[in-house]
């Protein structure tokens, strides 16, 4: 399928290819040879005020499924060879039309003077001639006379129809000798029928070329030579191709006639006579109007335009019929008496007009405005179904049709600009009610349409805004007098007047809205609309708390105090000040402007009673009061605990509140203050129920620098320790007093490695340690056990073996530098000589009347043994045996 291009590619504007189906009637354009302008590399893929090429239909049957759209590939143009046989820049076009029996049937033209192309919406004609009004003068006249030629290929053979072929021509001149009144026709002053040595294999621009040299033909003003061969088409499935000179002498090749061979000439001689195609805007947006960006690109990206979108108009999508040309066309062509086409200039105010059929032949039937800021100049014209309006102008197509000039060629501005299916626009005009927009503001009211009739309202941008300024001016007495007039240009098509006392801005969005004062000077600190408020969306409202005023913007509010001054608040820091009650809430009034280029992207926001910070990573949360000083004493953001991530909460455990960061969370209770958790001792406090557990609210914050790398934090009921080698543990009560009579984790036990565990015979409870374990029950109470010791009890199944509790502390000293513990059921002696054994019951008390380790017997050096059969025991010590049996009790061996 061939992918056809604007013509105007070859001036070197940066286009952008279309995808999908489009109509069949689309245009290729090779690069001419000798070219400075020609587009010699990819641009970048924008949408652009220069038509989007399209690919044209497989079939005859017009079925596209979709219109065309902007695509990220820019195509570069090809050679044409017919251009490459010339020794001036040529510009060849090729239309692809709908006919029957051919594949893909196209036609070709080839101007050799490349016509304008021109900025949308500019003055026919301004930006490619010296003339401002058009590119033709009313005077151009003349018949131009035409050469027929009926051709016989070499190698094909077929009756050629000379009747249709002069038929196609009289057609042609008959539409042209109306839109010229009289002034161009086509008259054909020689038929001939001859034998070519031309094949029907030759591409069509070698063909023309070979007939024309065996029959001599030269161009020269007037003059056209149509070719009509024996084929049912050209090469490559082409319908007729064409070559322009000077805009007054052309040649065409066309094959058997068929049925759009009429439209197909009289179209082609529309090139002849300088004009280029007929489009439409099409916009994703919907939009009415673009503006067009000083690179040529459209400001809405999503508007490109589409070649060919025009079908009320012969220079747009061929049909059976010739619908008249448009105005703009009719304006650049010289078409016409001249009086067609009111000018109303550049409209400041308000101004109505009537509007005839476009197709017929009144005076000032149509009307051309220039809007009076963007400079582009509109077409207003009537479409009826009159003359050669009669078969396209009906139903919606049938009204008001708004266009613009486009170089040579028209763009059409549609009621829906969003993208068409198929080949014909059934929604091109206006209808009564109907209200167009222009970019820059304009406004084209549609009143009412008769059937002979249409009247229109155009009413400029400065006098909408105007009425609507001053309006707004009479009900607000604080503004004064008018220190200037209506000023339009504005960012969104806004509008404004200075008074003596501020301004009034108005837009198409927000209406008029007056600024004064305090908050005008905030507002304009801030870039006025320019800035992050935008244009002012409601007037002052004052009777706030304390006094206060404030006025809502399109990116957010300004609020004064006579305390504070005004201030803006936007976005998400708004957003959270209004969570917390604006003004009334415990923030207050604002006190300063949103300052950002904090840490990781962070702003904030000073308020009478904290702070607002916002990241993008945490969003917008306020601190106050304890809970800030603490975070301030951190560091704020750039400390531990970065940015809030939560409000503060509060109507915890004895009347406490609590505020999350991202590293960790502060609470506060009327008892203990602010503190702030985070980490390993954060972690293990949640796991032991926060301020509702054991632990209670912290009293201080985190120390570290401890032994071996420690830190710790002390709360209501308790300390959290932490190493890099334990972990964090909690410990209170009498476990935790024990192990503070011990140094804590300076002392024997180290760092605690496990947490509290109760359930324990007796209701007791353990903890263990680096270096041992501390055991608590309501009998004994906390004692710690390590060592040699701790490894005896272990194996006597510590609590819940013999021996039970321990009941002292362990205690050194002893001779040959022992020690012992206490338990419940006996004790534990150690020596660096025997190990650590237990005594108990009698063998304990026989022991002990012999004055223990300090005895005759010295240290046990093993466990006590008794015989399961007559409960008979016994226990050796250093000196000595004792030995114990119901019957004989207590008797010491040596």
């Amino acid at each position: 399928m061939k992918t056809a291009l604007f013509a105007a590619l070859v001036l070197g504007l940066a286009t952008v290819p279309a995808t999908g189906t489009v109509p069949a009637h689309a245009e290729q354009s090779p690069t001419p040879v000798s070219t400075d302008t020609a587009t010699a590399s990819a641009a970048p893929a924008t949408p652009t005020a220069t038509p989007t090429p399209a690919p044209t239909a497989a079939t005859a049957a017009p079925a596209p499924s979709a219109a065309p759209a902007p695509s990220s590939v820019t195509v570069q143009p090809t050679p044409s060879p017919s251009a490459t046989a010339k020794d001036s820049p040529s510009l060849t076009t090729v239309e692809s039309l709908p006919v029957e029996g051919s594949d893909e049937p196209f036609i070709a033209h080839t101007f050799e003077n490349p016509p304008p192309v021109g900025k949308k919406g500019a003055p026919a004609g301004a930006s490619a001639t010296a003339r401002t009004t058009e590119s033709y003068s009313l005077t151009r006249s003349g018949d131009i006379k035409v050469r027929l030629v009926l051709v016989q290929l070499a190698d094909r053979k077929a009756t050629i129809p000379q009747a249709a072929a002069q038929a196609a021509i009289t057609t042609s001149s008959n539409y042209w000798k109306t839109m010229s009144n009289g002034r161009l026709s086509m008259t054909v002053t020689k038929v001939e029928s001859r034998d070519s040595k031309a094949t029907s294999t030759q591409r069509y621009p070698d063909m023309m070329n070979t007939i024309a040299g065996e029959l001599g033909w030269t161009p020269s003003p007037n003059t056209a030579l149509v070719v009509f061969v024996s084929t049912p088409t050209l090469s490559d499935g082409a319908y007729g191709a064409g070559w322009s000179y000077q805009g007054t002498s052309g040649r065409v090749i066309m094959p058997l006639p068929a049925t759009l061979t009429n439209s197909v000439l009289t179209h082609e001689f529309g090139h002849v006579l300088g004009l280029m195609h007929a489009n439409s805007l099409q916009c994703g947006s919907g939009a009415q109007d673009v503006a067009t960006n000083s690179d040529g690109t459209f400001a809405d990206s999503s508007c490109y335009i589409r070649e060919y979108g025009d079908s009320l108009d012969l220079m747009g999508i061929s049909q059976r019929s010739q619908p008249a040309i448009s105005s703009t066309l009719w304006a650049y062509g010289g078409f016409g008496r001249g009086d067609e086409i009111v000018d109303a200039g550049s409209l400041n105010g308000a101004k109505k007009f009537t509007l005839k059929a476009w197709a017929g032949t009144e005076a000032n039937r149509a009307v051309k405005f220039t809007d009076p800021l963007s400079g582009e100049v509109y077409f207003l014209e009537l479409r009826l179904p009159v003359s050669y309006d009669t078969t396209e102008a009906v139903d919606l197509n049938s009204g008001v049709k708004i266009v613009q000039q486009l170089g040579a060629g028209s763009l059409v501005l549609l009621p829906d600009s969003k993208p068409f299916s198929g080949y014909y626009n059934p929604r091109q005009t206006w209808q009564a009610g109907e209200t167009f927009t222009t970019h820059a503001g304009t406004r084209v009211r549609i009143d009412g349409t008769t059937s002979s009739s249409a009247s229109v309202t155009v009413e400029s941008i400065l006098a909408i805004a105007g009425k609507a300024i001053d309006s707004v001016a009479l009900a607000t007495p604080a503004l004064g007098s008018p220190a200037s007039s209506v000023a339009c240009g504005l960012r969104s098509g806004g509008c404004y007047r200075s008074f003596q006392g501020g301004s009034v801005h108005w837009t198409p969005g927000t209406g008029a809205v007056a600024t004064v004062g305090a908050i005008r000077a905030s507002w304009a600190a801030l870039g006025y609309e320019n800035g992050k408020l935008g244009y002012p969306t409601g007037k002052e409202t004052c009777g706030l708390v304390g006094g206060g005023c404030y006025q809502t913007f399109q990116g957010g509010t300004i609020h004064w105090s006579s305390g504070t001054g005004a201030f803006a608040t936007l976005g998400a820091i708004r957003t959270a000040w209004g969570s917390v009650g604006y003004e009334n809430g415990k923030l207050r009034y604002p006190l300063a402007n949103e300052v950002c280029g904090l840490l990781n992207g962070g702003c904030y926001q000073t308020f009478q009673g904290g702070t607002i910070h916002w990241s993008p990573a945490s969003g917008a949360f306020a601190t106050w009061g304890a809970i800030r000083a603490t975070w301030a004493s951190l560091g704020y953001e750039k400390g531990r605990l970065g940015y809030p991530t939560g409000k503060e909460t509060c109507g915890l455990v004895n009347g406490g509140c609590y505020q999350t960061f991202q590293g960790g969370t502060i609470h506060w209770s009327s008892a203990t203050g602010a503190v702030a958790t985070w980490g390993g001792i954060r972690a293990t406090w949640a796991s032991v129920g926060y301020e509702k557990g054991k632990l209670g609210y912290p009293t201080a914050k985190e120390t570290c620098g401890l032994v071996n790398g420690g830190c710790s934090q002390t709360f209501q009921g308790g300390t959290i320790h932490w190493s890099p080698a334990t972990g964090a543990f909690a410990t209170w009560g009498g476990i935790r007093g024990t192990w503070g009579s011990l140094s804590a984790e300076k002392g024997k036990l180290g760092y605690p490695t496990g947490k509290e565990t109760c359930g324990l015979i007796n209701g007791g409870c353990y903890q263990t340690f680096q270096g041992g374990t501390i055991h608590w029950s309501p009998a004994t109470r906390a004692y710690a056990t390590w060592g040699g010791i701790r490894a005896t009890w272990a194996s006597l199944s510590f609590e819940k073996g013999k021996l039970g509790y321990p009941t002292g502390k362990e205690t050194c000293g002893l001779i040959n530098g022992g020690c012992y513990q206490k338990f419940q059921g006996g004790t534990i002696h150690w020596s660096s000589a025997t190990g650590a054994y237990a005594t108990w019951g009698p063998i304990r008390t026989t022991w002990g009347s012999l004055g223990y380790e300090r005895g005759r017997l010295g240290y046990p050096t093993s466990a006590e043994n008794c015989d399961p059969v007559n409960g008979a025991c016994s226990q050796r010590f250093q000196n000595g045996t004792i030995m114990w049996s119901a019957a004989q009790g207590s008797v010491v061996l040596p």
